[in-house]
């Protein structure tokens, strides 16, 4: 397993760190506000610009993280606009909320690039501008990203303090092993997630909800894989139906998707969901790991440490 050699500076960390957020803010305003984005500079801190609503995440893991996004006003009411209602584009708690709902999208979109260290994000926190120097930790370096969006700029400030390692393990009594039902239309999905998941869990598995509702009558899941996609749009509402279930409810309930929207993941979130799985864009170890926080069991993360010679 790869580690870390001592020799890398905090700069080359804070990059490891950084990269993944330019990529993330790319991948948000591209495909889930819909518009047109790219990369225009990156700044020391001091030198960015300042705009109205400004929102943070705290990213915890081997190391402490920061992402704070700040965008003006305008930029933010034109993506309600365009994603939610028009009607809502000068309602300030709408906005509000929206600018810490970017800030979440960002952060959780950079840390499947991370996934396998093991990060955790906290909750998206609504800063006043002026604060951004005090909550920006100076020893995470001076890294910030200016980017042009078709609705207007974007600033990102991304810090990281501590080193970057790499999962060994779980933490986990492996004489009780967690039941795992994954719930998947498509019996090649079903046999590849089993495949995955055979090692660590009990995997059991069903076609529809129904099905798997008929199994956990005898065998009640810990965690539940569902599968939201389906030929007639997203099946979000599905997790209500579990989350209300005598039988699942107290299952912990991570969405499988192929679709970046974000309209099906929030659906999904609202309706009780842990997390989520993109299809198309995962690997074991993130799988595992989103299934392990979603039990609340702490990642053991072998950091880079000096060489003895």
């Amino acid at each position: 397993m790869s580690l870390i050699p001592a020799t890398h500076t905090t700069e080359t960390l804070t990059r490891r760190f950084s990269e993944p957020v330019i990529n993330s803010v790319l991948d948000v305003f591209k495909y889930f506000v819909g518009t047109t984005v790219e990369l225009d500079r990156i700044v020391e801190v001091h030198e960015a610009p300042r705009y109205e609503k400004s929102s943070a995440i705290e990213v915890n893991g081997p190391g402490k993280g920061i992402v704070v996004v700040n965008v003006p006003r305008e930029l933010v009411s034109k993506a309600v606009s365009m994603l939610i209602d028009e009607s809502l584009a000068d309602d300030e708690h709408v906005l509000t909320d929206f600018s810490c709902e970017l800030s979440n999208m960002i952060a959780g979109q950079a840390k499947k690039a991370v996934d396998h260290m093991g990060f955790l994000l906290g909750h998206p926190t609504v800063i006043e501008t002026e604060n951004i120097d005090n909550l920006y930790p100076p020893e995470a370096g001076s890294r910030c990203g200016i980017f042009k969006t078709g609705i207007g700029p974007v600033v990102v400030y991304f810090g990281f303090v501590g080193q970057l390692g790499d999962i060994i393990d779980y933490e986990h009594d492996p004489s009780e092993k967690k039941r795992v039902m994954i719930i998947d239309p498509d019996e090649m999905n079903r046999a590849l997630f089993e495949g995955l998941l055979h090692e660590r869990y009990n995997v059991e598995s069903a076609a529809t909800v129904e099905e798997a509702f008929m199994d956990a009558a005898i065998n009640t899941p810990d965690l539940i894989l569902l599968d939201i996609d389906g030929p007639s749009g997203n099946h979000a509402e599905s997790v209500k139906y579990i989350k209300h279930s005598p039988f699942v409810g107290n299952a912990e309930v991570l969405v499988m998707t192929t679709n970046r929207s974000t309209t099906a993941i929030i659906q999904a979130f609202n309706h009780g969901a842990t997390d989520y799985i993109l299809k198309t864009d995962f690997t074991k170890q993130i799988l595992v790991g989103k299934i392990e926080r979603a039990f609340g069991r702490t990642p053991v993360v072998k950091e880079a440490v000096a060489s003895s010679h």
